[in-house]
């Protein structure tokens, strides 16, 4: 039964999962992929391997676990009524693969698979590490921390709480940028096992607390007698999206949202620092590109939250189409940014254009998200995660990352790394691609409103 205020506990819950779940998302999203080019770079001479194709693998092996795992894990959940034990020790299993990364390297991978090709087994190993680290991740944040928010947030708060969350993983990307990433570079010697074990650490620490924190579920409590794979099978019957149209509606939003962010956001830094040309270097930690990031990122968390209590006032439907029209806003002018030729200048116009495409960014999936959750049938909210998975991570990853590319080929200029991988410079071609997929959003939000308006009268009718 979901409880109609939230608590100190609820809050603390949702904060502390949701932030070290992001920490954890973080290294995979943002630094698996340096840390398996690092793996390359110090590879013995004539034993490096194939950085695009590991990339690749790891990428959709990723993808492919984390919406497999979520919607059967999510099902379990329904089934078991057993959401704590998931989160928990889910999370300290999770931090444990985290840390784990930090065993890897090429010395470690020679003496436990004694082969001529140890910087690949090291690189093999990383891609087994994150397909279990992306299992328990899943499992407890994806299927059981997000039916566990669903649950027990009342609907005239989902707004909020949504803003919250979808400004967890900026916060997590700025915290590990600005305090962690240190210890990645040249610099500090590579440092990449103190790395991996700090946040490793984080997440265990968080998983232990939840232990206490989470209250124990009561037996009957929204109990789902269904089938296991009649249950599974819920989301995808006809039936079900004709009953639920609201939120398969949302779902297909989000899912145009998510090609449209996986063109450009990505390379969201490399085209900040390479092509914009905003400086990030000096012996400053206050580079104009940090500048620039910084207010992008904190201004625009902020305002996020903003815009989950408008929703929650003012009704989330009709704040949709607006959040789109912010998102294309600071699309148009980061296709522009690379035009703007004086230094301060750069930095004016790159921290209102970062801040207005960031705004857009956290605001869609903040609005979406919490209608998302308001329209999943009770007791299957498990299910329904796994199902959003489809639509959030999976589809968008298999067709967003690919236009991307094409569009980073246009510019047909490309930059190497610290690590000697050559890699094209994202081109400003991408944010019109963007733009051109995200304005087909525009087509069912209108619906939204169309079924949202009659969903009211027939409400007001009983």
């Amino acid at each position: 039964m979901q409880n109609n205020k939230l608590g100190i506990r609820k809050r603390l819950i949702f904060v502390l999962a949701g932030i070290a779940g992001q920490f954890a998302w973080c290294i995979e999203n943002m630094y698996l992929n340096s840390y398996i080019a690092y793996l390359n770079f110090n590879a013995p001479t004539g034993q490096g391997f194939d950085y695009s194709l590991m990339i690749a693998i790891t990428t959709a092996l990723s993808a492919i676990t984390a919406t497999i795992t979520t919607l059967l894990m999510g099902t379990l959940t329904d089934k078991l009524n057993k959401r704590k034990i998931f989160i928990s020790v889910g999370y300290i299993v999770w931090g444990i693969a985290t840390a784990s990364f930090g065993l890897v390297n090429v010395n470690n991978a020679n003496s436990l698979i004694p082969i001529s090709m140890s910087a690949s087994s090291a690189a093999i190993m990383v891609i087994v590490i994150d397909c279990v680290m992306t299992f328990f991740g899943s499992t407890s944040n994806d299927a059981a921390f997000n039916s566990y928010v669903t649950r027990n947030t009342p609907e005239n708060k989902r707004g909020k709480v949504e803003g919250v969350l979808s400004i967890l993983p900026l916060i997590a990307m700025l915290i590990i940028f600005v305090g962690l990433n240190g210890l990645t570079t040249k610099d500090a010697g590579y440092r990449w096992d103190i790395f991996f074990y700090i946040i490793g650490a984080i997440v265990i620490v968080v998983g232990i607390i939840s232990i206490f924190l989470i209250p124990k579920e009561e037996k009957e409590e929204c109990k789902n007698d269904q089938k296991f794979f009649k249950l599974l099978v819920e989301g995808f019957k006809p039936s079900t999206i004709k009953n639920n149209k609201i939120l398969y509606i949302s779902l297909l939003i989000l899912f145009i949202y998510g090609v449209s962010i996986q063109i450009f956001f990505p390379y969201l830094m490399i085209y900040v620092e390479k092509t914009a040309a905003i400086p990030n270097s000096g012996t400053s930690i206050l580079t104009p590109f940090a500048i620039v990031m910084a207010i992008a990122l904190l201004v625009g968390s902020l305002l996020s939250v903003i815009v989950g209590y408008l929703g929650d006032k003012f009704g989330k439907e009709k704040l949709i189409i607006p959040s789109i029209g912010i998102l294309i806003v600071g699309l148009v002018m980061m296709f522009f940014m690379p035009y703007i030729k004086n230094d301060i200048g750069k930095i004016v116009y790159g921290s209102i254009s970062c801040l207005i495409m960031i705004l857009g960014y956290v605001s869609i999936p903040t609005i979406l998200n919490s209608i998302v959750r308001q329209e999943i049938p009770k007791s299957k909210e498990g299910v329904f995660m796994g199902v959003k998975m489809i639509f959030v991570v999976a589809l968008p990853m298999c067709i967003g990352p690919f236009i991307g590319d094409a569009m980073n080929k246009i510019s047909g200029l490309t930059y190497t790394d610290d690590f000697g991988t050559v890699s094209y410079v994202p081109s400003n071609y991408n944010y019109l691609a963007a733009i051109g997929v995200v304005l087909f959003a525009l087509i069912p939000a209108i619906f939204i409103l169309k079924f949202s308006k009659e969903k009211e009268e027939k409400e007001d009718e009983k």
